[in-house]
């Protein structure tokens, strides 16, 4: 058994096809077969069990995979220290995000100042399994998280958020129960924003109609901008866009981010996270002197 048959198995079992992880290894999927019959003869066990169109892990194969995931991390970690201590690593800083808001473009922009030779690679979060290329993720909540790696990086208010050219314009505050007969668009299910702002709707005394559930942020900026609806999210700049405090009960997100520690964190990863940490600072504390003006 080598790396190459530990990083077959693990392709097979995070595709469940044999057709999707034939593609993925560029190999056909008759000879993919054969490598899942020898890999079993070698371990002695059946590890996948096969059903219609897909093949799965059994109770087996779910412990083969807890050790190769290890191997395999253990390998790749080794790799990347071995370059890093040789001037040859990636520059890249791989980011997950469920919702940032508008502050992680502001972020990368003025960390790629300080560090030019970084490149950022931007991915979904999957609360349920990290991917084991991410290096930090970036999620948001209402109340702290239990998670002991995720660190929080800021408590951000929220405003409902209109077209500058609707009948919102012009008000300085707007309670989120008037808006109970309106259409009202939600982030997708997929973004922590969905379950946010679906909680202070009922916080507010009314359940929104869920049809309105957007699944791309750049179109859900559009529909806002002409009209088609209300929301609730964090500050952004948009001067198409109108954002009012909500007065009748208090509306914020809890950002927080949360370092891979299963990945080897490089010099570039440990300036980034400090950087995290002070670029929040700063802006809770703009916030906080904004508040008291």
């Amino acid at each position: 058994m080598n790396f190459q048959t530990l990083h077959t198995f693990y392709t097979i079992a995070r595709c469940e096809k044999l057709t999707a992880a034939a593609k993925q290894l560029n190999v056909t999927q008759p000879a993919l077969s054969r490598m899942v019959r020898q890999l079993e003869e070698e371990v002695g066990v059946p590890l996948f069990y096969h059903g219609r169109n897909r093949i799965g892990l059994n109770a087996n194969g779910e412990k083969f995979l807890q050790m190769a995931e290890r191997v395999l991390r253990l390998y790749d970690n080794c790799v990347k220290e071995i370059r890093e201590d040789n001037e040859e690593f990636s520059r890249t800083l791989t980011i997950a995000l469920s919702a940032a808001g508008s502050s992680l473009p502001y972020l990368i922009h003025r960390f790629k100042e300080r560090h030019p030779e970084a490149w950022f690679v931007l991915k979904g979060y999957n609360h349920a399994r990290m991917d084991p290329e991410v290096q930090f993720c970036f999620f948001c909540t209402i109340f702290p998280s239990k998670d002991e790696e995720a660190v929080c990086l800021a408590k951000e208010p929220l405003y409902v958020t209109a077209s500058a050219a609707g009948p919102l314009a012009g008000q300085e505050s707007v309670a989120l129960s008037e808006l109970s007969s309106g259409s009202f668009l939600f982030a997708d299910a997929d973004n922590d924003m969905q379950e946010i702002q679906m909680y202070y709707c009922r916080k507010a005394g009314f359940t929104p109609d869920m049809d309105n559930v957007i699944e791309r942020q750049n179109i859900l900026m559009m529909l806002l901008e002409l009209g088609e609806g209300v929301s609730l999210l964090p500050k952004i700049n948009n001067p198409n866009l109108v954002q009012l405090p909500v007065r009748d009960i208090s509306c914020s997100r809890l950002i927080y981010m949360k370092r891979n520690p299963q990945v080897y964190e490089t010099q570039l990863a440990r300036q980034f996270e400090a950087f995290c940490r002070q670029f929040f600072a700063e802006e809770e504390e703009i916030r906080r002197l904004n508040y008291y003006k």
